[in-house]
């Protein structure tokens, strides 16, 4: 579809030839000859641009053009205005300006100068509309990955949520956020660094300080200079630097080796650091927020993480409850994880049956809202209509014992006469059992539920004598 532009102008020439002109260069181009039927023109059809004479026969262009903007967000529509006026003075620009005209022509108007205003114009309106839609992108994949633990309503999440919310405004103070593998606990770092006036405009950067060794952990952090060690060939912003104006989340910071809390700790008290190898100071200014699934008091106790870094961290301490303490949230989050999962892979379901709402209250959730977001995926993914039926909550793992109310069918029937737990072969033979009963005898979407390949499960199935 062509750009389109409303050209108001008393003078009959001018707008001819700006619509010849226009119309050369691929625009859609009317014309009006006054300000209120060049008005009603744009409220007939609002155009993506207006050509607007400052001095009408019948009303001021500043009138028509603080019309068309009211209207404008009175009616969601993105029209810009430039200004034209045989009269070029500063007051009038200024003026025009600041009651949203995108730009000022002077008139006699140079036809290669109107083209380039308007080719502009154009271009600043596509730009305008694509921050809009990156901004709703984002804004909806924060909301998705903020439901993971927003999503229910109860008191305890609410508690944390408001501790959130108060920290926020103390935007440099450090935050240790404690809880159980899979409870949300980077999820509440990003709404702290989200709800941070100042600091969610800069970068939120994040590291797992368990996945690296101790010299390579201190190089992503503090960055190095060239020929710190024997593969540094060129110098390196460290993590610190990269965060700097804004957030630094360190996951699973009980796993940092006792080494590098000695220069985290400086780093916090000084805010200042060095690279590896390098001579000089670096000063930086970010919030951090750190994250552990342990008791770090027990582990200064134990001697595995130092008591003045501990105190250092613990300024601000949020909880994240377990997801077995706060079962309230539990059908809200997995009709939260349905929604998604449904619409990702195109499934017609829309709710749980009651029977399958009881099965998922009366489970524990050792692996908390994580167990429970694969769990409905898996229940997705057997999905054949428009409700979850119990036979697709395929419970597997440790934490099998049901929670305390509404009796849950075992998913294992393991029956060992001599009392002994059963081994890992005959939890697997059973698992694969079942996954078979659910999928109808499907391999192919066994093997795509145990994350193998087919002829793996084949040869299980075979071994097992299940088929």
């Amino acid at each position: 579809m062509k750009p389109t532009v409303l050209v108001v102008d008393d003078e009959k020439t001018f707008r001819i030839v700006a619509e010849e002109a226009l119309s050369s260069e691929g625009f859609a181009v009317t014309t009006a000859a006054s300000g209120q039927a060049g008005l009603a023109a744009w409220q007939r059809e609002p155009c993506d641009l207006v050509i607007l004479d400052r001095h009408l026969p019948d009303t001021d262009g500043i009138a028509i053009l603080e019309a068309i903007e009211k209207e404008s967000r009175e009616r969601g529509v993105d029209t810009l205005v430039v200004i034209a006026t045989a009269y070029a003075d500063v007051t009038s620009a200024v003026q025009a300006v600041k009651l949203g005209a995108f730009d000022y022509l002077s008139k006699p108007l140079q036809l290669p100068e109107l083209v380039v205003t308007v080719r502009k114009a154009l271009e600043a309106k596509r730009l305008r509309a694509q921050v809009r839609q990156l901004a709703g992108q984002l804004a909806g994949r924060t909301a998705a990955a903020l439901g993971d633990f927003v999503a229910g309503a109860s008191p305890a999440m609410a508690a944390v949520v408001d501790m959130v919310d108060k920290v926020a405004q103390a935007t440099d103070t450090t935050v240790l956020v404690q809880g159980e593998s899979g409870a949300g606990k980077e999820h509440i770092a990003d709404l702290i660094y989200r709800r941070t006036p100042g600091r969610c405009d800069g970068p939120f950067v994040e590291i797992n300080c368990a996945s690296l060794p101790e010299a390579l952990l201190e190089s992503e952090l503090f960055g190095h200079e060239r020929g710190a060690f024997t593969d540094a060939k060129g110098t390196k912003r460290g993590l610190f630097e990269e965060a700097d104006g804004g957030t630094l989340f360190l996951d699973e910071v009980g796993e940092m080796p006792m080494g590098t809390q000695a220069k985290l700790l400086k780093v916090l008290e000084e805010t200042t650091f060095r690279r590896l190898g390098g001579t000089r100071d670096l000063t930086v200014s970010v919030r951090v927020v750190a994250a552990t699934n342990k008791d770090l008091a027990v582990e200064v106790q134990r001697g595995a993480f130092r008591l003045d870094l501990y105190h250092r961290l613990d300024v601000f301490h949020i909880r994240v409850p377990p997801l077995r303490d706060r079962r309230e949230d539990i059908l809200p989050l997995a009709t939260h994880f349905l929604a998604r999962f449904a619409a990702r892979q195109r499934k017609a379901a829309t709710r749980f049956e009651p029977e399958t709402e009881r099965r998922l209250l009366a489970y524990d959730y050792p692996g908390n809202v994580r167990e429970l977001r694969n769990l409905v995926e898996r229940a997705v993914i057997l999905s054949t209509g428009p409700t979850i039926e119990p036979g697709c909550i395929v419970i597997s793992g440790p934490g099998l014992t049901p929670a305390a109310g509404p009796a849950a069918p075992a998913f294992f029937s393991v029956d060992l006469a001599d009392g002994r737990p059963p081994s890992l072969d005959d939890v697997e033979r059973e698992y694969i059992a079942r996954l078979l009963q659910f999928t109808g005898g499907n391999k192919t979407q066994v093997a795509r539920l145990l994350g193998v390949s087919y002829p793996t499960v084949a040869k299980k199935i075979a071994d097992y004598g299940l088929g």
